[in-house]
């Protein structure tokens, strides 16, 4: 028992190494893009803009990888996994949209008014569209999964599946700086990280990011008949997957481990100053 409570200690002080290092990075890259970015010409600014949104990223899943001391390879699976289907797909980005109309109604329900643009426009340029997407579609897909499903959540697991899970799924929500982004950020944590625990790799949530990450691109900047059509069939096919997925059997998750051992200092600090984003920091 106590070698157990060591390794769920150890895994959360390093996990919230890698947040604090995370808010670090991000309050650093706000101010670079609030200084330098406006002074630069628009494609120029995109490309620094994507490689700052890599680094931010890349840096925090760096140090979670070596304070956990292990390679990405044992923390982050990419392996062919167990239970996945393409069902899983529409039935995802049904709940994820699900989440996004259900914290818009929130917010006008408490603001008076609409949520804003997820985006900034996306520039005439096709180098610079393609940055756009890039940074707005991919790269939140691809690294956000490999630091919070890869690394964090693994990380945590020793406390326990269900405990890892909301863990994670809370950190991932504190690092979306806006209050509006909350309870979508929140349900797609925690449903990305059903998703890797029961199918044992990142892919299937990798792929179901970044379908979401294209539907709200497609949202923010081609909106009209079309995009709008693509969302109701999106929604019916969600609808019916989640009927069929619901009728298979799903393997449970461990209440294994020592959750209260989980909030470490290092742990509980990066939760609060990535909290404190939303509050003191809404633009980041």
């Amino acid at each position: 028992m106590p070698r157990q409570n060591t390794e769920v200690r150890f895994g959360s002080a390093a996990c919230g190494g890698g947040m604090l290092a995370l808010w670090a990075a991000m309050r650093l890259t706000a101010w670079l893009e609030r200084e330098y970015l406006p002074c630069l010409p628009p494609t120029a600014a995109a490309a620094l803009g994507l490689i700052l949104q890599a680094a931010m990223l890349a840096l925090p899943l760096w140090l979670t990888l070596a304070l956990l001391r292990r390679p990405a390879a044992v923390l982050c699976p990419l392996q062919r996994g167990r239970n996945g289907t393409p069902w899983l797909l529409p039935a995802g980005l049904f709940l994820l949209l699900a989440a996004n109309l259900l914290g818009q109604l929130l917010h006008r329900l408490l603001t008076g008014s609409g949520v804003p643009a997820p985006y900034p426009s996306a520039g005439g340029a096709p180098m610079e569209t393609v940055l756009c997407f890039l940074s707005r579609v991919v790269v939140p897909a691809v690294l956000e999964e490999l630091l919070f499903r890869g690394a964090v959540l693994q990380g945590l697991r020793p406390a326990g599946d269900r405990a890892a899970l909301l863990c994670s799924a809370l950190l991932f929500m504190a690092a979306h700086g806006s209050l509006s982004q909350w309870i979508p950020a929140c349900a797609a944590g925690l449903l990305l990280g059903v998703v890797t625990l029961q199918t044992g790799t990142l892919r299937w949530a990798i792929l179901l990011h970044l379908c979401n990450n294209l539907v709200a691109y497609l949202t923010a900047y081609h909106p009209g008949p079309v995009t709008t059509g693509l969302l109701l069939a999106l929604l019916l096919l969600g609808a019916v997957s989640l009927l069929f997925l619901r009728r298979r059997p799903q393997p449970a998750l461990s209440k294994g481990g020592r959750p209260r051992q989980l909030f470490t200092v290092p742990l509980a600090l990066s939760l609060v100053l990535l909290l404190s984003n939303a509050l003191f920091f809404p633009a980041a």
